[in-house]
């Protein structure tokens, strides 16, 4: 196999794949099978962060591959929407937008979005808007973040695939399973050519032990606080480029310049408050447990 785009998948695979409903699709909409923007950002993000080839794109593949039976090609699709079951392609970001706040409006907050199938409710801070949640680009990247994260804490690429799934030690086994078998179609190599360490970690050993469990649940929290903190990073000197290319077209630069002076200071301060907290947290406890050792003893 060349590349992703001239993929040729198993029958078993796309079979598998094409569990996604279809049928809110507009049929007079031409399906851009080319313009696979999850693809290229999947590629582009695996390039930047030393990912193995074609792992992010195959986990996109495993959550949204949408199988073109003309050209027998697969492609993650961007404007998916699962909740409670099989998920929905969507033709374009805004239907997928507008699905997503229906949802949202009959109180349902168990919702995938994107390329990488985000869930709303166990990662809320993951995304500004909906419509940053449905932009390939940062979907893909706080997937990236998310994937870089559950590597770091379990040592092991195809063990941070399979906890990126679910909290499930079974549903991740067959996560891993499913993951694997994309992964190596679209490398066109073979299972022993691929980076397959396990975890070194023993608590990965029996999949169903409840240690086993208890590190999957914190392997996936530190993930998601590491995820969550890029993102914000991201969107904020997203604004703050923005900030400034509007305030050097002002005619009030200087006065621009004072206020971004004053907020950056504002934000020092607040920041040195917030760091605080831990330390005064830490010293609190260490007094109550010295107090409960020896009552009568006053606080110091």
């Amino acid at each position: 196999m060349k590349t992703f785009m001239k993929l040729m998948v198993t029958g078993l695979l796309a079979v598998s794949l094409l569990s996604v409903n279809t049928t809110h699709s507009n049929a007079k909409q031409p399906v851009d099978f080319q313009n696979n923007s999850c693809h290229a950002a999947a590629r582009s993000h695996e390039r930047a962060a030393a990912i193995p080839r074609n792992l992010l794109t195959s986990i996109a593949l495993a959550e949204t591959g949408r199988w073109n039976a003309q050209k027998k090609e697969m492609f993650a699709w961007p404007w998916t929407v699962t909740s409670g079951g099989a998920g929905t392609y969507y033709p374009t970001r805004q239907d997928a937008i507008d699905a997503v706040q229906k949802l949202q409006s009959r109180g349902v907050t168990n919702i995938d979005v994107g390329c990488m199938q985000i869930n709303l409710q166990y990662h809320p801070n993951a995304f500004a808007s909906l419509d940053q949640a449905f932009d390939p680009v940062l979907n893909v990247e706080y997937a990236k973040n998310f994937l870089l994260g559950l590597q770091k804490s379990t040592g092991s690429w195809i063990q941070a695939a399979a906890n990126y799934h679910s909290t499930s030690p079974q549903l991740n086994l067959n996560y891993r399973t499913k993951v694997l078998r994309i992964w190596r179609e679209v490398s066109g190599v073979s299972l022993a050519r691929l980076p397959l360490n396990p975890s070194p970690s023993p608590a990965y050993a029996d999949p169903e032990a409840r240690v086993a469990q208890t590190a999957l649940l914190n392997s996936r929290f530190r993930a998601r606080l590491d995820a969550e903190g890029s993102a914000q990073k991201h969107v904020k000197a997203r604004d703050q480029m923005q900030a400034w290319r509007q305030a050097r077209t002002s005619p009030n630069l200087l006065g621009h310049t004072a206020a971004l002076r004053r907020a950056k200071m504002l934000q020092k301060q607040q920041s040195e408050l917030e760091n605080l907290k831990p330390s005064f947290a830490q010293k609190r406890r260490q007094q109550l447990n010295k107090w409960r050792k020896n009552p009568h003893t006053a606080f110091r």
